[in-house]
Parts: structure tokens; sequence; C-alpha cells
């Protein structure tokens, strides 16, 4: 089988020709038919191999009976605290307290 990323003088011939052929469709523009070389070149190559792209590609993460991702438990470790008393830091107050003696009489009441 032939390298389809290499060029060759009939490749490069099928360019020139196509380039020319999408340039005069075009009207004939100022900017020539050497503006119209990268399309002509990917058409070009989709006409020589057809079946590019085709083959199939295995998901790389698993998926469910739906199509959708199944993503590993150890990704919600990010996400904060779901709720509840998982540790000792959530009944802890977060927001500054309003006056000192709060303050005093929330940490005494953590000991």
């Amino acid at each position: 089988m032939q390298n389809p990323l290499a060029t060759t003088p009939e490749t490069e011939a099928r360019i020139t020709a196509k380039a020319q052929e999408l340039w005069e469709a075009d009207g004939k523009p100022g900017c020539g038919a050497a503006a119209y070389r990268e399309a002509a070149s990917e058409l070009i190559g989709m006409e020589s191999n057809p079946d590019a792209g085709q083959i199939p590609v295995d998901s790389p993460v698993p998926l469910d009976a739906n199509g959708e991702p199944i993503e590993q438990a150890w990704l919600e470790e990010n996400l904060g605290n779901s709720g509840g008393s998982m540790d000792e830091l959530d009944d802890r107050q977060e927001v500054p307290f309003a006056t000192r003696a709060e303050e005093a009489k929330a940490l005494k009441n953590q000991d």
C-alpha cells in the first residue's frame, strides 16, 4: 500500500488540477488558483483514502449500557464534603463569629 502522506508527481499534478478547478468554480477571484491548493490537497486525500478514519476506536473509559462514561469513585474526592458528619472538621463553623464571647464558647465546646 502506498503511503497516503507521501507526495508524488502524480499527486501534485492532481492537486494542481483540482485547485485550478476549484478556483474556476469560484469565478476566478484575484487570489489565483494557488489559494485553493490546501482545499484541493484535502479533497484529493479524501478521494485517495475514502476509508480513512473509519476504524472504530475503543473508549478509554468504561461505558454503561446507555453509552455514558462510568467515572471512578476517587474522582469525587476533590468535590468536597457531600454532606453529613464525615470527619471532625464538618462540625466546625467556617464563618467568623459575631462576638469574641461566641467564639470562645464555640472553641470551648469543641474539646
